[in-house]
């Protein structure tokens, strides 16, 4: 990979987002998902001259495929010695990415050697609908009443003619006429729209966002705004509801509420009462939410949590970009002080972005926040149905919604004038995308998004990330730090269990529930408390064994034992996916002596049922939460109190808030810690303190049972005594000494292939290219060697870690050594989080 230009193309600056091309542009710089660096250049021909816009999309040929992408510039030359095509047609009148979202693109690309096309395509909801999919048709009303100007009279012709007609073809027929006329073709619609006479319905796409009329009070005396209701009761009516509300309503609703027809309003909005207008239909969050929605009780702030919010109030208050770490043990109300920060930024006429890490974690916080900022909250995340998403995003997009709350990619939401970027347990893994490119890592870019948008981040975590701390220590992130606990204000009591001088109940190759687990588990229900258990595997077993001859039904594509799932009666290889069904006999010997070994959660639910007879219980884990009703039905129901036990992989230790779990247990606390990833210990340590979180955050002590067989271990000790600090240093020692991050850079470079001698080669091909660079000797190299799981998917891999103290160099490097067409699959990940 040589070095590149910037994504954005064209020698003159780029025009500001929803502005309209010049006089003509003859070329337009294209992002296109497909696996270049560089943006493509394409002429614009004359039927679409005026009608392109910078981050507005249109459709372009690509070799024999047509393909959507984004406009990016508009350059003064075509690249030397390239046959240019032209645009195929503009699917956009105004951007769907503004000018702050293109820069952030270019940087993603720029900064994770991602292709632009590629990262700009992460940035929009898939298959979001072209502007012009939108079909309008006369009302009654609007075939008898009078045009008010050339615009009106254009539209209302047109429409007796056509019928129903999408915008896209209203915009073929009338654009220029338009445009010419000093109109806009989606303002006129808009008017019309508004004072009913023109209806809207979506188009054939099942994707299509739907627009409802809707209508506010004009500025001004609401007395006033009554007597221009002149005698209508039902007008008067009208206006007190509105001010009572304190917010626009769809007609719908006013009509709904009020007993009134449609021509009520519209006769209040001609009379200059009311404002009207279309906005986005928007779409019930109700199943977001655990439990009826009610508003917060107010409650005064414990003086640490004042302070926090003292200084973040002051610093959205002041403008500019102001990075912070807010810091506090489980249960310290570190919620309710972004919240009131969200708040005090919407007093300021900005937006907010609240990321959570995992999309498990929405309904809860989902139901926090819309109870305090109702209908300017908007949901995102890729498990929406089409439809939702694309709704969510419009409002987001015409500034209805200024709150949003989502997972990582709900980072690339369209806000405008964002002035707080929250990014709740920042130190969980989950906001790396590494699966598909572009690989960011969502905190990072909140906060160069935060930067540039000249707003306040926050990063969240009662367990920080090595990185945030030191960041802080290096005086990057101001630090806030919450002291004390709500409710009863003692964190749990932890109790350590050495499995190898337990002597509790096992089977053969099951997780042990030591005597002293069972015991806490018997106390905890006595007392009607609730308790979580964690095994951190699904599925019944890790592992179907032969006991004759050695047979583990390894998976023909990863070389990786198949997880035995019970319950459905299948071996599922977790990397891949592929099945097979349980055999009765083993196929290799035809003995009857398989063996299940090791527990999954369906192991631990089927053993804590035969141990604890009818009581009632949920399990909490990806095969569950792919079932009817998700994550969210499974946490209602224990959050009502109808399940007294919760088992669970490592989704059942995040964010939740249960007041009445007496005992949270961790069944083998060395699941990770024997990771070939020198993150392994700090991800050990922040997963059993955010289980010892849900214990105790009611107004009873909670308990904390930790089985291991490294009771020595120091993550293990330090989570056991809460002694955060102990942890950071010794876990900074380690990461001083080997170099690791955060003391320096590092980027993986991963080679994939079919064919193993094909992966070798190409990989050692690249790590004598990096050792002959000329930054060789300021980067150290680990390998080539096989990664650690050698083959996945049926493909052989190959590993090159590069780790160094200079991130300028270490992106030179690797931009001059990749090559731009390898002879196997190369994948560059920057600021790596998995290594296996």
């Amino acid at each position: 990979m040589k070095a590149q230009a910037p994504p954005v193309l064209g020698s003159g600056a780029p025009r500001p987002a929803g502005e309209r091309a010049g006089d003509t542009p003859g070329l337009v710089s294209v992002a296109v998902p497909v696996p270049l660096h560089q943006a493509l250049v394409y002429r614009v021909p004359e039927d679409l001259a005026g009608r392109v816009r910078v981050g507005a999309r249109v459709r372009v040929s690509v070799g024999r495929r047509r393909l959507t992408g984004v406009v990016l510039d508009f350059p003064q030359a075509a690249p030397e010695g390239v046959r240019l095509r032209d645009l195929d047609a503009v699917l956009d009148r105004e951007p769907v990415l503004d000018e702050d979202l293109l820069r952030l693109a270019a940087f993603v690309a720029d900064y994770y050697l991602a292709p632009i096309g590629e990262v700009v395509r992460g940035m929009l909801p898939a298959d979001l609908p072209p502007w012009g999919d939108r079909k309008v048709w006369l009302t009654d009303a609007g075939a008898l009443s009078q045009p008010r100007d050339d615009a009106e009279a254009a539209l209302v012709e047109a429409l007796r003619d056509g019928g129903r007609m999408s915008l896209a073809d209203l915009d073929r027929a009338l654009g220029r006429q338009l445009t010419h006329g000093g109109h806009d073709l989606t303002d006129a619609v808009d008017r019309l729209l508004a004072d009913g006479r023109l209806a809207s319905g979506e188009s054939r796409r099942k994707s299509g966002v739907r627009y409802v009329s809707a209508v506010e009070l004009t500025p001004g005396d609401v007395e006033k705004r009554r007597q221009q209701a002149g005698r209508s009761a039902k007008g008067r009516a009208v206006v007190d509801l509105l001010a009572r509300l304190g917010r626009p309503a769809t007609v719908e609703e006013v009509t709904a509420e009020i007993d009134c027809t449609a021509a009520v309003v519209r006769r209040l909005v001609k009379l200059g009462a009311l404002r009207g207008f279309t906005q986005v239909e928007r779409l019930s969050l109700d199943r977001h939410m655990l439990e009826e929605r009610r508003p917060p009780r107010p409650f005064e702030l414990r003086p640490d949590q004042a302070s926090a919010v003292a200084e973040l109030t002051a610093a959205v208050r002041r403008g500019g970009f102001s990075p912070f770490l807010l810091t506090g043990i489980t249960g310290s109300g570190k919620t309710e002080v972004y919240l009131r920060a969200a708040e005090a930024t919407l007093e300021e006429g900005r937006t907010a972005l609240i990321l959570v890490p995992e999309i498990a974690l929405v309904p809860a916080l989902a139901r926090t926040v819309e109870a305090r900022f109702g209908g300017r909250l908007a949901i995102l995340h890729s498990n929406l149905a089409s439809r939702e998403r694309h709704q969510e995003w419009e409002r987001i997009r015409r500034g209805e919604a200024r709150v949003v709350l989502g997972p990582r990619s709900a980072l690339f939401a369209p806000l405008s004038r964002l002035g707080l970027v929250v990014v709740d347990e920042e130190q969980d893994s989950s906001y790396k995308q590494d699966l598909l490119q572009p690989r960011y890592h969502a905190r990072d870019l909140a906060l160069v998004r935060a930067q540039r948008a000249e707003a306040t981040a926050l990063l969240v975590s009662a367990t920080p990330s090595l990185e945030s701390r030191h960041n802080v220590d290096r005086g990057r992130l101001g630090s806030l730090a919450l002291t004390a606990r709500a409710g009863q204000g003692e964190l749990p009591e932890g109790i350590l269990v050495d499995l190898r001088e337990s002597g509790g109940k096992r089977r053969p190759g099951e997780v042990q529930f030591s005597d002293r687990l069972l015991d806490e588990i018997q106390r905890a229900l006595d007392a009607d408390e609730q308790v979580i258990l964690l095994r951190n595997r699904r599925g019944y077993s890790p592992m179907l064994l032969c006991r004759a001859c050695g047979e583990d039904f390894r998976c023909d594509q990863c070389g990786l034992p198949r997880t035995y799932h019970r319950r459905e009666g299948a071996l599922l290889c977790h990397y891949c996916g592929s099945r097979r069904p349980v055999p009765a006999r083993c196929p290799s010997c035809e003995e009857e002596a398989l063996e299940a070994m090791g527990a999954g959660t369906e192991r631990v639910e089927e053993r804590f049922s035969e141990l604890f007879p009818g009581v009632p219980l949920e399990v909490l884990d990806r095969d569950t939460v792919r079932r009817g009703g998700g994550a969210a039905s499974v946490l209602e129901r224990f959050g009502r109190g109808e399940a007294r036990v919760l088992i669970g992989t490592q989704m059942v230790s995040k964010g939740h808030h249960f007041p009445e779990v007496g005992l949270a247990a961790v069944l083998s606390a060395d699941t990770y810690l024997g990771f070939p990833d020198f993150r392994a210990v700090e991800r050990t340590y922040n997963l059993l303190v955010q289980l010892a979180g849900r214990a105790g955050r009611g107004e009873r002590a909670g308990r904390v049972v930790i089985q291991t067989y490294h009771p020595q271990h120091y993550a293990i000790r330090a989570a056991l005594a809460h002694d955060d600090d102990a942890f950071a240093a010794e876990e900074m020692r380690f990461r001083r000494v080997f170099h690791y991050p955060p003391f320096t850079r590092m980027a993986q470079i991963l080679v994939r292939d079919k064919e193993r001698g094909k992966a070798e080669a190409a990989m050692r091909q690249v790590a004598q290219a990096v050792l002959a660079h000329r930054h060789a000797g300021t980067v150290r190299v680990s390998g080539p060697a096989p990664a650690p799981f050698e083959r996945l998917r049926d493909r052989w891999r190959f590993q090159l870690l590069l780790r160094s103290a200079s991130a300028a160099k270490l992106h030179e490097l690797l931009r001059e050594v990749v090559p731009e067409n390898p002879p196997a699959e190369m994948v560059v990940d920057v600021d790596p989080q998995q290594l296996l």
